[in-house]
């Protein structure tokens, strides 16, 4: 009877911290593709905004200087402040979608909601959002859940909320009748 003994040197696995070193390089080296690419991603799109005259600074023929600071894309921080206001309607007890949209239904919402004075003063985003509606005050949610929230018990025959026809105007506020 034979027995054959192994190199215990041929036959290690290596050791656990080279194996950690190993992924953390790894780690690394995917962070710093996703930024680099995520950085050609915007570069791009100004250039091309630029090129197209799409963007804030559009190349053009006029004497006017060139803004020290282009900003990057104008929906991005408004949509994030429509989710923040969203967000803070449902806390405050309104129901409505929190999509990112500043429709019809978020700006009756917020007109409910909103109380204008001194120490409550609307961004120059919100002030030029809600253009055209008017401002109440209320602050009732559950009367407006009542008439306009997502959950409200409806009637066989009613109008639709928005549209044609619908209860609520483009800027949020109540029609008068069926139109």
């Amino acid at each position: 009877m034979t027995t054959t003994v192994a190199n215990p040197v041929a036959t290690r696995t290596p050791p656990l911290a080279a194996v950690r070193r190993r992924a953390a390089r790894w780690r690394l080296t995917l962070a710093a593709l996703t930024f680099t690419f995520v950085a050609l991603g915007v570069g791009t799109r100004l250039i091309v905004q630029r090129v197209a005259g799409t963007g804030a600074s559009a190349v053009s023929s006029s004497t006017t200087p060139a803004p020290s600071f282009t900003p990057l894309a104008a929906p991005w921080p408004g949509r994030a402040e429509v989710v923040r206001l969203e967000k803070q309607l449902v806390r405050a007890g309104y129901s409505i979608a929190v999509d990112g949209k500043l429709g019809p239904v978020t700006k009756s919402a917020l007109a409910d909601y909103l109380q204008l004075d001194a120490t409550h003063p609307l961004s120059p985003f919100l002030a030029s959002a809600l253009e055209g509606t008017w401002i109440t005050g209320y602050r009732k949610p559950a009367v407006w859940n009542q008439r306009f929230g997502l959950n409200r018990l409806t009637r066989f025959v009613e109008r639709p909320l928005t549209g044609p026809g619908g209860q609520l105007d483009a800027n949020g506020n109540l029609r008068s009748g069926p139109r």
